[in-house]
């Protein structure tokens, strides 16, 4: 009773803070609208020079993807440890739910492509009981495949007393049997390598031998998690422009967050140790954060040594495509707020990371204070950007001073510099994008042009989902696990 009380007084912290800083800015707004004033100014500064930073960051980690791309890792690993590489197996976890066989076979493909000696790749196809279909493509892949992997094991999860619908509840399944299978096989778990993908994500030729080498060039290796840079530029020129947007904005985020590493939490796709993973507890099979659960089962095991290691190498997935345009802006929606809901994960990080005697005072408060921030500045950032300055209009007595007509166009100067950050974003995007199916200037012209909706689009699929979940976390009401639909 005590811990629920505990659990529900926590998850009502994100509501509070968001909720608390609106009011407050409106109850400002009428009795000290200068400080409204001075508090959007600042944030819009602050916002600027984060966005230029992030304009850095993704120069440089574009550069080391180039070079890492070009790179021979199977020759590097050869060169620097000398057969002994070739001991470490590498397991590719795939989650299925009811994705098609379309979206499956290039993700199995890619696989194939994965330049590592076969007898040590494995494939963990992770399906669901309750969608007998992905059994069945499995089956189908392993027959056609089977002398393309060391392993090709399916695993077929039913859900049980005490576990939720969702990927996290299907991975610990999977990763639980294949831990338990490789030890039967007297194989030496602290010599395999997990990495946790999803059902459409394409893995560059060069993945397995990279991770390898990162791997084995880590000081604290087991302490870990390494993190590719999710892409969901499959099929990027299909989707509407809103889902556009999201995954460019997705990407060059996952891509600054490399020189990031405080801010760094493994998302979407990520490696493990598969003795390591077992040491933190596997996936907590009840909740839908399975990303942030298991970094923070991390922390707690392994202390201030806990790092998310990042890899200069993209994972590539589909961005929301469903079969009408209003669909899949409601699928968009609903993906937001499912990564939203990681506030959710306040109640679990904030009573075991304060009496964790493995991490230090500096360490809890920093994983705290980012784990707040995230979620605060993912609600309340594209509101205070596009709305600030009209926040002071409502004090009649602000409207009448001199502030009141200088404030606007100060603030629209300075945001004029993220039009030129857009600029430099498009100019990333097509270096990273497959090639356009089309090549009409028309065409491609309105896709640019289409860019003048990110205010929009910041409002309505960014700060909104969030709200929502937060405001869902405030009241006590719980969000159901549903799977993104996608096609490539």
């Amino acid at each position: 009773m005590k811990n629920n009380i505990q659990k529900r007084l926590i998850n009502m912290i994100p509501g509070l803070l968001l909720w608390g800083g609106i009011i407050l800015l409106f109850i400002l707004s009428f009795t000290q609208p200068i400080i409204v004033v001075y508090l959007v100014i600042f944030y819009i500064l602050y916002f600027v020079y984060e966005a230029i930073n992030i304009i850095f960051s993704v120069f440089r980690a574009n550069n080391k993807i180039t070079v890492v791309k070009k790179t021979n890792w199977e020759n590097k690993l050869e060169e620097e440890f000398k057969g002994i590489w070739k001991d470490y197996y590498q397991i590719l976890l795939i989650p299925v739910a009811n994705e098609s066989i379309d979206i499956l076979t290039p993700t199995i493909e890619a696989a194939l492509k994965i330049k590592y000696p076969k007898e040590r790749k494995i494939i963990l196809f992770a399906t669901e009981k309750k969608f007998p279909e992905g059994a069945k493509i499995g089956q189908l892949f392993k027959e056609k495949y089977k002398d393309s992997f060391g392993k090709f094991i399916i695993t077929e999860h039913k859900l049980v007393k005490g576990e939720i619908p969702g990927k996290a509840s299907n991975e610990n399944y999977a990763a639980r049997y294949i831990y338990k299978l490789l030890k039967e096989e007297k194989i030496d778990t602290r010599k395999v390598i997990l990495t946790s993908s999803d059902a459409d994500y394409r893995h560059d030729y060069n993945y397995f031998a990279y991770l390898t080498y990162r791997y084995l060039t880590e000081d604290e290796k087991d302490k870990a998690i390494y993190q590719p840079i999710p892409i969901f530029y499959n099929n990027i020129w299909k989707v509407s422009i809103v889902s556009r947007i999201i995954a460019t904005f997705s990407a060059q985020w996952q891509m600054a967050l490399t020189f990031k590493t405080e801010r760094l939490m493994n998302f979407s796709c990520y490696a493990i140790n598969l003795k390591s993973l077992k040491q933190a507890g596997f996936w907590d099979p009840d909740i839908i954060p399975e990303d942030e659960r298991l970094f923070w089962k991390a922390n707690l095991e392994f202390g201030d040594e806990t790092k998310v290691v990042p890899l200069f190498i993209p994972v590539y997935g589909d961005a929301v495509l469903a079969d009408t345009y209003w669909k899949s802006l409601k699928e968009q929606y609903k993906q937001l707020r499912r990564w939203a809901w990681g506030a959710s994960e306040m109640s679990f990080s904030i009573p075991n990371v304060l009496v964790n005697k493995k991490l230090s005072k500096f360490k809890k408060f920093n994983l705290l204070f980012q784990q707040i921030r995230n979620s605060f500045e993912r609600a309340i950032a594209p509101i205070i950007i596009t709305f600030g300055d009209l926040i002071p209009e409502l004090n009649s007595h602000y409207q009448k001073t001199t502030l009141s007509y200088t404030i606007p166009t100060i603030i629209s100067r300075i945001l004029t510099v993220t039009t030129v950050l857009i600029i430099i974003i498009l100019f990333f995007e097509s270096k990273l994008a497959p090639e356009r199916s089309h090549k009409s200037p028309l065409k491609q012209a309105f896709s640019y042009l289409s860019w003048i909706t990110y205010p929009v689009v910041s409002i309505l699929f960014a700060a909104i989902p969030a709200i929502d979940a937060q405001t869902r976390l405030l009241f006590g009401k719980n969000l159901q696990y549903i799977p993104t639909t996608k096609k490539s």
